[in-house]
């Protein structure tokens, strides 16, 4: 006779063996739905992109660079575009800068282009961007209008605080900065707009340039001409040099 605890061990093990064929059946039928999407969906390329939309605010680069770019790579369905790959094509052209890829469906791929923003020259051919960003493009250095910033390796965000600086305070004496430069031993210089250079130094660099900044409309009234050199390293006052006669020292008051 069978005992109850073989009776109880056979229909567990009745329920195990169940158990792992529905399991099996529900794992067949899941692969199964994957390459029924794959095949059927994904791999005869069906809903292929009809539609490639570029757009921006374009000055340096145009829509149809950025369509002749990233056209091959839109070249498919809407499953099997990949919208990292149009992102990283459109970010590889000159002046580019942050790029937007949106698929809609069942067929467009829409893609959206910013440009940089160039505020100043720095090392190397190398421009700055409004957000402070390093970027290069062919001919940056022929570029007009821009200001030249000038630094070692790693002085990037000291010189665009001092660049800021020196410039807020040069405007209300009516001047522009045409180049600021960091050396490798942290003096500063500057060369105006106007021409007149201005050796800085490195200590109290800011405050000595406030105080050059407010003698500066008396000192242009002096002469028709700009100076041609100021030197600010001194401690009680700075020497100017004009293009005829030797420099002279102005005390702080």
């Amino acid at each position: 006779m069978t005992s109850r605890s073989q009776q109880a061990e056979r229909v567990e093990r009745y329920h195990v063996s169940v158990g792992k064929a529905v399991g099996s059946v529900l794992f067949l039928a899941a692969i199964g739905g994957v390459l029924w999407i794959w095949f059927g969906m994904v791999k005869l390329d069906r809903w292929p992109i009809q539609w490639l939309e570029v757009d921006g605010g374009f000055e340096r680069v145009s829509a149809e660079q950025v369509r002749t770019r990233v056209a091959p790579l839109a070249d498919g369905s809407f499953f099997t575009v990949n919208p990292e790959a149009i992102r990283a094509a459109a970010r590889e052209l000159p002046w580019v800068d942050q790029v937007q890829v949106v698929k809609s469906w069942p067929d467009t791929v829409r893609v959206v282009v910013s440009e940089y923003t160039p505020v100043a020259h720095w090392t190397e051919g190398r421009l700055i961007a409004s957000d402070g960003t390093v970027f290069e493009v062919p001919g940056a250095e022929r570029m007009q209008g821009l200001p030249w910033l000038e630094g070692p390796d790693g002085s990037l965000d000291q010189v665009l605080e001092h660049w800021q600086i020196y410039a807020e305070a040069l405007q209300q004496a009516g001047e522009r900065i045409e180049r600021i430069r960091l050396d490798r031993r942290g003096a500063w210089s500057l060369q105006l707009r106007s021409g007149t250079r201005v050796e800085i130094g490195r200590n109290e660099a800011i405050d000595r340039l406030q105080r050059m900044a407010i003698s500066w409309p008396a000192l242009r009234r002096q002469r028709a001409a700009v100076p041609m050199a100021v030197d600010l390293r001194y401690s009680n006052g700075f020497a100017v040099r004009w293009s005829d006669t030797p420099p002279e020292l102005a005390a702080n008051r």
